[in-house]
């Protein structure tokens, strides 16, 4: 008998990022249509919030052995446990220069890695880039 190999970190943030800005996209749909009959983009929303929450702990329970499964296991952490990707949106990133600084760092580690929670929070264009440039 052979056992599957559990998906690492890096391949779930993967589909945690789809679902995330699938979410998003729906949940400022609904912003918009207000007062329209939403029953059926508000069970979509619970069932994209369902799969998001199946792979945050699946997340938890990978392995973790590059580089790149560790800075996207933070990505999820940012947004599902710290909370932190709001309050740097929210407050602008020169209220967390440490933390900006150690983001900026470990981006800079794996070519073409995004932090997700990030991006989807600091949505004002050139945001994101300016955080990460600094």
């Amino acid at each position: 008998m052979t056992e599957t190999p559990h998906p690492s970190i890096s391949a779930l943030h993967k589909q945690w990022v789809k679902l995330e800005n699938e979410q998003h996209e729906l949940a400022m749909a609904i912003e918009r249509l207000g007062g329209a009959d939403l029953t059926v983009m508000r069970e979509r929303q619970a069932r994209l919030l369902l799969k998001i929450g199946g792979v945050v702990a699946a997340i938890q329970d990978a392995p973790g052995t590059t580089v790149e499964d560790f800075i996207a296991l933070l990505d999820v952490a940012l947004e599902h446990e710290l909370d932190l990707a709001c309050d740097i949106a929210f407050y602008g990133p020169t209220d967390y220069p440490m933390t900006a600084r150690l983001l900026r760092a470990v981006v800079r580690t794996v070519p073409g890695f995004e932090f997700n929670s990030l991006r989807r929070w600091l949505s004002l264009p050139g945001q994101y880039e300016q955080l990460m440039c600094e």
